[in-house]
């Protein structure tokens, strides 16, 4: 039509990566960082850690996304990922208070919580993976059982440390607090190579349709007949006028290391304000 465009760009010289796919490339809400205006929002890439020679996005696009100046991108680590993508440990969701949102992050340290807070009350024998034993885990998995791999707990120590590497720099960018961030419960595994997949579908890689938050069901530990990962996202996120719709992506994304939000789009509105008349 008269009124649509498109860039079309090739790297000849670089491989393509997953690092490369757009679930690594996210846009934060409109914020002001000391002093400076981002009316739409800052572009989000994931990366290699600044100090190693991993996974990076091809140049080609960073330099594209860099030369677009009024989103100045972020760069944050994301290589320590097996797939590689941003948006397996952060998103954001919209609010009507003065902040209009919250950014969500996953958190391996607050599952833990959760696990521990279960097992004291009585709970620790609760079954994980129900109904989706063989697509999930061989095993029969109990909250027990989680608290007493030592392996398991290790690698989450190590996911643990790369998301707050990356808390740090977002609230930075940002120009975040405290109180604008919400810890999902999360839990990942290493494979062969010591990169990160999760443990259970990952809550944080949603699809934000307004109000209404699509969500990989987890199957969490059952107990009093509710899933207590969904009851502790509802209590998160309920409050601030958010629906949480749970659904089921196990066999169609998750077992391919993907979630909902991977396989979905959504047509979003553009904004009113026209960024070519901002000056970066």
């Amino acid at each position: 039509g008269p009124d649509f465009g498109y860039v079309h760009k090739e790297p000849f010289f670089e491989a393509v990566a997953s690092l490369d796919s757009f679930g690594n490339v996210e846009v934060s809400p409109p914020v002001s960082v000391a002093g400076k205006e981002y009316p739409l929002g800052r572009i989000l890439i994931g990366s290699s850690f600044p100090a190693s020679m991993g996974r990076r996005m091809t140049r080609l696009v960073r330099d594209f996304l860099y030369a677009q100046r009024v989103q100045a991108p972020v760069e944050l680590y994301s290589d320590w990922l097996a797939v590689g993508n941003l948006n397996e440990f952060v998103t954001f969701v919209p609010t009507s208070d003065k902040k209009r949102f919250r950014m969500l992050l996953a958190s391996p340290a607050a599952c833990y919580r959760l696990f521990r807070e279960k097992q004291k009350e009585g709970q620790g024998e609760a079954t994980m993976f129900k109904g989706k034993g063989t697509a999930l885990d061989t095993k029969r998995v109990t909250i027990n059982k989680v608290l007493s791999n030592d392996v398991l707990a290790q690698q989450n120590q190590y996911v643990q440390r790369c998301i707050d590497w990356n808390r740090d720099i977002l609230k930075k960018e940002l120009g975040l607090l405290e109180e604008d961030i919400i810890e999902l419960p999360a839990l990942f595994k290493l494979d062969k190579q010591g990169k990160a997949i999760p443990y259970f579908p990952n809550m944080v890689t949603m699809i934000v349709l307004a109000r209404d938050l699509g969500i990989p069901k987890p199957f969490g530990p059952v107990a009093g007949g509710e899933c207590c990962l969904e009851r502790r996202i509802r209590a998160l996120l309920e409050p601030l006028g958010l629906c949480c719709r749970f659904l089921e992506d196990v066999a169609s994304y998750h077992g391919s290391l993907g979630e909902v939000r991977c396989g979905t789009s959504v047509q979003r509105r553009p904004f009113a304000f026209q960024w070519w008349h901002f000056t970066p």
